[in-house]
């Protein structure tokens, strides 16, 4: 499965797999929809919008954020928070998000010299995003913090 995951940079090619994209409607109170932030993210020098691909189909999407609020100052050079991280309802339960997971911390190494650890931002209440994350390193160091939809658990993954 991980080698039919690719992870890249957005491209205006990819616009038309985003526009199809779609989440349940529990979903959404735990993430965006990619049309709604890509903007903003294209705009933003902070923010590199990612795609997952699966057989050169963008299944997934999220949002690479440097200088992010969920970042002390004192790391914010070191680390690289994953926001709005999704995968299409019709690509659900593949194991795409898992793959993408387990191939990010090398694309990080290669792409952003400086930075050793990647963090995210995930909702109390979804505890399957929860024990993905868990399940492939990601440490809770009790860091909380309130977001939009509730109390947010910090993860950490160092990369180094």
């Amino acid at each position: 499965m991980e080698n039919s995951i690719r992870l890249a940079l957005y491209h205006e090619q990819y616009d038309q797999d985003l526009d199809d994209f779609a989440l349940r409607g529990d979903q959404l109170q735990f993430t965006a929809m990619p049309a709604d932030v890509i903007d903003e993210a294209i705009q933003n020098p902070d923010k590199d919008p990612m795609v997952i691909l699966h057989e050169e189909k963008a299944v997934g999407f999220f949002i690479l954020h440097k200088n992010s609020e969920y970042v002390e100052d004192k790391d914010a050079s070191h680390t690289i928070l994953i926001r709005a991280l999704s995968i299409s309802m019709e690509h659900q339960g593949n194991g795409y998000a898992k793959a993408a997971m387990k191939a990010l911390p090398e694309f990080v190494l290669h792409r952003y010299r400086d930075i050793d650890e990647i963090i995210l931002a995930v909702n109390e209440r979804n505890i399957a995003a929860q024990q993905l994350y868990l399940k492939l390193g990601f440490l809770d160091r009790g860091v909380r913090k309130m977001g939009i939809h509730g109390q947010q658990l910090i993860l950490h993954n160092r990369i180094t």
